[in-house]
């Protein structure tokens, strides 16, 4: 399914055992389900397989060759689904949590999947997503995420949203930004705080940069002048997570 037909029907794929019964457990909206018996062990998914389709989910039952055919994942499960996306509204977004995450646009899907994987890890309460360029629901980004996406919510606004939005809740916008004099192990967290994460190559845009009211760096004392954009957010998390005592 490409980026235009998930946006466009607003739903996504997912296939794996895990990523199956995840989906459930978090209530997730099943639109149909594909199924190779043959290659579906799991007695568990088998199980809920059966639940869905009592439920009235369509459940195409195919030959594991035909499963292969849509899997993506480097050993076919035979099981996958056909999500609803979900998608919070800014006003119901709640200032909770460890922090919230700002994405403008991540190139590499996998970097994203990391960085929405160890925000579910740390117990963030989701994810803005400023703008388009940025697609959750790309089936690498889901492959990546490790199911993490089922718990975190998703917001997708703008610049102006999204400044409006933390002035009300009064969340501190911090930037990422190798250039900033402030290290994150000296950044302020008095209140609650949003992390807002930079493209890999050009960093943070300018209007995301003047949203920021703090910018911050990591630590580096080695030759390396940056890292990784999911090894950097994984390593503000986690120190946010030791700050906070948490």
């Amino acid at each position: 399914m490409s980026r235009r037909g998930r946006d466009g029907t607003d739903s996504f794929w997912i296939e794996g055992v895990r990523n199956f019964l995840q989906a459930h457990a978090f209530h997730a909206s099943f639109r149909s389900v594909i199924v190779s018996e043959v290659l579906l062990r799991n007695a568990v998914a088998r199980k809920l397989v059966r639940r869905l389709g009592a439920a009235g989910v369509p459940i195409a039952r195919v030959s594991p060759e035909r499963f292969r055919t849509v899997s993506t994942a480097a050993h076919a499960s035979g099981v996958g689904a056909i999500l609803r996306q979900r998608w919070k509204p800014i006003v119901e977004a709640r200032a909770d949590g460890l922090c919230w995450l700002v994405v403008e646009r991540i190139a590499s899907p996998g970097n994203l999947g990391t960085i929405v994987r160890t925000a579910e890890a740390v117990g963030a309460r989701g994810v803005f997503f400023v703008g388009p360029q940025a697609d959750p629901y790309d089936p690498a980004v889901v492959r990546g995420s490790m199911g993490g996406l089922f718990s975190l919510d998703y917001v997708r606004t703008t610049v102006a949203g999204l400044a409006s939005w933390s002035r009300q809740h009064n969340v501190r916008l911090v930037g990422l930004s190798p250039e900033a004099e402030t290290l994150w192990t000296a950044g302020p967290i008095d209140r609650p705080v949003a992390l807002v994460i930079g493209e890999e190559r050009r960093g943070l845009s300018t209007a995301l940069r003047r949203l920021c009211e703090t910018c911050v760096r990591l630590p580096m004392t080695g030759s390396a002048d940056s890292l990784n954009v999911g090894v950097a957010t994984g390593v503000m998390l986690y120190e946010l997570v030791r700050r906070r005592g948490t």
